[in-house]
């Protein structure tokens, strides 16, 4: 493993969080010490900015040259001032081409912006409820798309497993036609730009900071982490990832309720 590591990329949940959403104390130190060598040290997320910017504080990246990718690689963002250095918003167009595939199905929309999750639904269902526990986001609603002043990340269709099963098995090579999309939870399908994704934005980043790709490495548990796992020098899955993320990592670390970041790390910087 004699690999000139310069920059440190990781997923949230299910590699740097816990099975309990809090992150595991050991990771908290290992990351600290390697920052404190000078090495970058990236969030990489499906979460909106600020559905993890307890994240970012108990880590210690706050600073204007630290930064974080999220909503899956929608947005690119510096971590002190929120501001993005890449941006793949969805726009008014998308949005109507998007929800229009909904008419025959149950399924809600959830639309993810930096700060809100927006739903016009009187009652939320459980895959939005769920999303809204997990970032401690606030719910809003919009009477027009134009009402909404942030720019929108990701578009989701959320609802029971079973219902976005067949829906998206029917309609996902239409929808990808033009936009990505990711099943990375069974109760939502995230719709994004075609220039979004973790691993599009994480060769923007390294363009960005001038740091070669063979020089990342790259921690991840999920459908949405392979591809950055396969781009990076040293991709790294964790013990509880999914076989797929597995196979197309280097190496596998302990599982993320073990530390596995942290482990992983210490041998890698000694």
């Amino acid at each position: 493993m004699n690999k000139d590591i310069k920059l440190v990329a990781i997923d949230l949940d299910g590699t740097l969080l816990g099975s309990d959403r809090e992150i595991v104390e050991k990771n908290i130190d290992a990351i600290k010490k390697i920052h404190d060598k000078g090495i970058k040290v990236v969030i990489a997320t499906g979460r909106c900015f600020n559905g993890f910017w307890w994240v970012r504080q108990a880590l210690g990246l706050e600073g204007f040259d630290d930064y974080s990718i999220c909503n899956t690689g929608a947005f690119i963002r510096c971590n002190a001032s929120g501001k993005a250095i890449v941006e793949n918003p969805l726009d008014k167009s998308d949005y109507e081409k998007i929800t229009s595939y909904l008419k025959d199905y149950d399924l809600q929309v959830g639309i993810f912006t930096k700060d809100v999750l927006y739903n016009n639904e009187e009652v939320v269902n459980n895959g939005f409820k769920t999303d809204q526990e997990v970032m401690r986001l606030p719910r809003q609603k919009f009477k027009d798309f134009d009402d909404i002043e942030e720019k929108v990340a990701r578009i989701n269709f959320m609802g029971d497993e079973d219902e976005l099963d067949k829906f998206y098995e029917k309609n996902k090579e239409a929808l990808e036609k033009d936009y990505m999309t990711m099943r990375n939870e069974t109760y939502s399908l995230e719709i994004l730009k075609k220039s979004s994704g973790k691993a599009n934005s994480l060769k923007k980043l390294c363009e960005f900071l001038d740091i070669d790709l063979e020089n990342v490495a790259y921690f991840g548990d999920g459908a949405n982490d392979i591809e950055s796992i396969k781009l990076a020098g040293l991709g790294i899955a964790m013990a509880n990832a999914k076989e797929e993320t597995k196979e197309a990592a280097d190496y596998v670390t302990s599982s993320n309720d073990e530390a596995g970041v942290a482990k992983f790390l210490e041998k890698l910087f000694d």
